[in-house]
């Protein structure tokens, strides 16, 4: 069984799912508000003259075009190499803390329940704040509080995320220090469920495309605590479309690369949602039946309501652990051409993606 994955993002076209076709020549637009103030993007898009640590002229050049459609490549694929400490991102308690360094705590260690909170809770606190000079000094401490577990949050991680930089480092081992035991532990789940982590970890054995040996090496330390440096830091070199991610319009039509239509341009109103309905806007998780791809007959099946948006399917995928299987497997199930068809012309769905866990 060999199924052609199409992992449309199809609110910025519906009918190029269809015909590749061109009126006119699109043009990408970024926004930082979205629903009218329900999501702020404060991220800053990566580019060659962001400011990087220790450097006078900037990121430089950071991805490149590994395989073209232009050059008979079946998508445009590109790959990335660059500081982990680069632009909008999270620092990893073992980015200044040796200990935990060693002890394997990367950013999947950090408690997922402390980053994210929705705008009605922080309006409240905003509130509170205001009323009262005691509740102040109270949130205050809170905070303190908060920040001190960002650095205490425990999570498992394996000894190939942190790989050393000389012999005498164990990183991955707990410390053995007798006032302080760490044992990293990994959550997927977060707050009784109100968070559910469905991202896969980047391990050197994850499956890459056409690939029999996975990703490999894509995480090295070049500066250490042990040798002097002021924190720990690691840069990345791995393919953009590797793990859980989204694909850009870019990596499937090449008049959208052309005129630079990179992740950065997607809707993120699109992209986020809660899992009941909000304003006709809904979110859904459905399975697809074992032994079969997503064909219009499947799409039929699943009787997916008007009004729903976001689909996760849950395939046979999930049951043959692919994403846990070094060696790429060609046989994975994903839609069939009739079965997206089908879903653009009967479905309200914008977005599309595919729900792998344990």
């Amino acid at each position: 069984m060999r199924g052609v994955q199409l992992l449309f993002l199809l609110q910025l076209c519906t009918s190029c799912v269809l015909t590749l076709a061109v009126p006119r020549v699109p043009v990408p637009k970024r926004r930082e508000v979205y629903g009218n103030g329900r999501i702020f993007d404060i991220t800053h898009r990566v580019n060659a003259k962001m400011p990087t640590w220790g450097s006078r002229d900037g990121l430089g050049q950071f991805v490149w075009l590994v395989a073209s459609m232009k050059n008979g490549s079946l998508v445009n694929a590109s790959e990335m190499k660059l500081s982990a400490h680069t632009g909008t991102h999270i620092d990893a308690p073992s980015h200044n803390y040796e200990e935990y360094y060693e002890a394997g705590f990367d950013i999947d260690t950090l408690d997922l329940e402390v980053l994210n909170d929705n705008t009605q809770r922080i309006l409240r606190l905003q509130s509170k704040i205001t009323k009262s000079k005691t509740m102040i000094q109270r949130h205050y401490f809170l905070l303190l509080l908060l920040f001190t577990l960002l650095h205490s949050i425990t999570a498992s991680s394996s000894n190939a995320a942190y790989p050393t930089v000389d012999d005498d480092c164990s990183c991955g081992a707990s410390s053995t220090d007798d006032d302080l035991l760490l044992f990293p532990e990994r959550n997927e789940v977060y707050g009784n469920g109100r968070i559910i982590d469905i991202s896969h970890r980047y391990v050197s054995d994850m499956p890459s495309w056409n690939s029999e040996e996975g990703i490999g090496m894509f995480i090295r330390l070049f500066e250490s605590l042990k040798n002097g440096s002021i924190a720990n830091f690691s840069g990345f070199k791995l393919s953009v479309h590797s793990g859980t991610h989204v694909d850009a319009p870019g990596h499937v039509y090449d008049h959208y690369y052309d005129a630079g239509f990179d992740v950065d341009t997607l809707d993120l109103e699109v992209l986020n949602g809660n899992k009941l309905r909000t304003q006709c806007c809904w979110s859904s998780t459905v399975i697809v039946p074992r032994e079969s791809n997503i064909t219009a007959e499947v799409m039929k099946s699943l009787e997916i309501p008007k009004g729903v948006r976001r689909v996760l399917f849950r395939t046979l995928n999930t049951d043959r652990k692919l994403m846990f299987k070094k060696e790429f497997d060609t046989s994975y199930v994903g839609f069939l051409e009739d079965g997206a068809k089908w879903l653009v012309e009967n479905t309200d769905i914008k977005f599309v993606g595919e729900f792998s866990t344990p």
